[in-house]
């Protein structure tokens, strides 16, 4: 299993978060991330989150290959092309799901995708998350495009986790 590490974004990230949101097969992907990416949008990025939730780094090694959030009641996250298909994803997602109905009192979680992502739509299914609308919306990146929205109720979490175990 690789091992991973989980801590708050800092400035000296930058190097490793430009170089993952360069790529057009992972900028395309977020909602609000510049195309081409702007180095003073992913300095911006590249600090602790200090709003209600949280967003991690997530690093191997100290280096960053991703991030995962969890902020106000909404997951994102993002991993650099050379970790994708190797289940960091769900692991990731799976921690930070935990984490935010242990330390929050939320009722709900949610999620949105693109619709020419079925690889994140496939990690949300698998945690529990189900879908319950679709629409059209622009990103910076991209032209509007439809979106598919998923949400994922605490007792829901609760039942799949107790079932795990």
């Amino acid at each position: 299993m690789i091992d991973l590490t989980y801590r708050a974004l800092r400035a000296d990230d930058f190097d490793d978060v430009h170089a993952m949101v360069s790529h057009w097969s992972v900028a395309r992907q977020l909602g609000r991330w510049p195309w081409p990416p702007q180095p003073a949008f992913t300095r911006g990025r590249c600090k602790p989150y200090e709003g209600n939730g949280f967003v991690w780094a997530v690093c191997i090694d100290d280096r960053v290959i991703g991030s995962m959030a969890v902020t106000n009641r909404e997951l994102g996250y993002t991993f650099a092309p050379e970790v994708h298909g190797k289940g960091i994803g769900t692991r990731v997602a799976r921690d930070a799901i935990a984490k935010a109905f242990a330390d929050y009192d939320w009722p709900v979680l949610y999620a949105s995708v693109w619709h020419d992502n079925p690889a994140s739509a496939a990690i949300l299914r698998k945690l529990g998350f189900v879908h319950w609308q679709t629409h059209y919306t622009r990103s910076p990146a991209r032209l509007p495009t439809l979106v598919h929205q998923y949400r994922l109720p605490r007792p829901t979490w609760d039942r799949l986790r107790t079932a795990a175990q």
